[in-house]
């Protein structure tokens, strides 16, 4: 009878365990900031993705494409980059939706080098006030 006891509740807890698992509000979404060439026929995914660009097969637009996905939603928040901690002009981009957890946009390096791209989720706070939430981060490559 004792070992029937413990047998219910280790079966209890393990399925209260799995329960806790399923509805922990985890998300399917992770932190990530992606490159590529750029967009795909759906428009919510990247063609071409790497991490090295060539600024000659690039041509003149130099234009690297971006998907930052974020594990909590978005809320309507604008997205701000940060290249090269700033060493080059941040770029906001607005969101049009109210809810969501991928922004896919577009900016130029026509320059050789490593260059670390944050992006961070901004939130107005003021007038001209905006809380700034880092998201991912990642590093690009551009060869000759």
């Amino acid at each position: 009878m004792m070992s029937l006891r413990t047998a219910f509740l280790f079966i209890l807890l393990l399925g209260v365990s799995a329960l806790g698992a399923c509805s922990g509000g985890s998300s399917d979404y992770k932190n990530s900031l992606t490159f590529g060439t750029g967009l795909g026929g759906t428009g919510f995914d990247l063609i071409g993705e790497s991490t090295t660009f060539s600024v000659a097969a690039m041509g003149s637009t130099g234009q690297i494409y971006f998907k930052l996905e974020s594990a909590a939603d978005m809320a309507g928040r604008a997205v701000r980059l940060y290249i090269n901690s700033g060493t080059y002009a941040q770029k906001d981009y607005i969101n049009p939706q109210s809810y969501g957890h991928i922004l896919l946009s577009s900016f130029r390096i026509t320059d050789v080098g490593a260059f670390t791209v944050e992006g961070d989720l901004v939130e107005q706070v003021g007038p001209d006030i905006g809380k700034e939430t880092l998201v991912a981060q990642s590093t690009i490559n551009m060869t000759p």
